[in-house]
């Protein structure tokens, strides 16, 4: 345990997707059959590039620096008195740090990244279809094609500009269709107004003419309102019944 752990601040290489990361052991994590190192890269070139992670010490993915740092060279005398102590315990060797390990690149952290650009980018797909304006040089079937690194390069400036004038072309079209509509209305209300007027100067003229033919069987007949009028004719068609 305590030889592992002096593993610790070793300079060492990894092997990342294909591509060998430089890093030191910052931790150290000793099991019944292996040994695990985590490694903290020096630099990664993009967020998608873990910053540590745990390896087997041993495997094919992983390698001392060469040359080793100087400070973390375990001397001659201190190798030959753990292998002394190693024997007398009849304790098996654990393998040395110089040897190449193997160990499985993790793809986790890059797939998920990839789904999430590519939800993203669906996701803006069906935006830019849904809102396209009608005379726009690309067309829904262009949109649905369309890979991430077009979307990037896509022209937002002018569809947005495109939208928004057939927006206010849509909105003018509606205010005129209304417009005309209230005028109509003003129209055809003038009309029964001058109608409702026509209609009231016939009846007053009509009761003027039945008044004066009334008078002339009954002089002293006389009515104060139109009622009073009505109701006296309804009087005598209800008594010539």
């Amino acid at each position: 345990m305590k030889r592992a752990q002096k593993d610790k601040g070793q300079h060492v290489e990894v092997r990342v997707n294909k591509e060998w990361f430089t890093g030191r052991v910052t931790a150290v994590e000793v099991g019944k059959q292996m040994v695990r190192w985590k490694v903290k890269f020096d630099y990664v070139p993009t967020d998608v590039t873990p910053r540590d992670r745990w390896v087997e010490r041993g495997s094919e993915d992983v390698r001392l620096m060469k040359p080793p740092s100087p400070e973390h060279q375990i001397p001659d005398t201190q190798q030959q008195q753990q292998q002394q102590q190693q024997q007398q315990t009849n304790v098996p060797p654990e393998p040395s740090t110089s040897e190449c390990v193997r160990t499985e690149p993790d793809t986790t952290g890059s797939s998920s990244s990839q789904e999430t650009v590519d939800l993203l980018a669906q996701s803006l797909r069906n935006c830019l279809r849904y809102f396209l304006p009608p005379n726009f040089p690309i067309s829904k079937k262009d949109l649905t094609s369309m890979s991430s690194e077009e979307l990037v390069a896509f022209p937002l400036k002018e569809y947005f500009k495109q939208y928004e004038m057939g927006l206010q072309n849509l909105c003018n079209s509606y205010q005129t269709r209304a417009n005309a509509q209230i005028q109509a209305c003003e129209e055809k209300l003038h009309i029964q107004e001058q109608k409702l007027t026509e209609t009231k100067e016939k009846l007053q003229k009509l009761r003027t003419n039945i008044v004066a033919l009334l008078q002339k069987v009954q002089e002293d007949i006389d009515f104060n309102t139109d009622d009073e009028l009505d109701a006296y004719i309804e009087d005598l068609i209800t008594r010539g019944d």
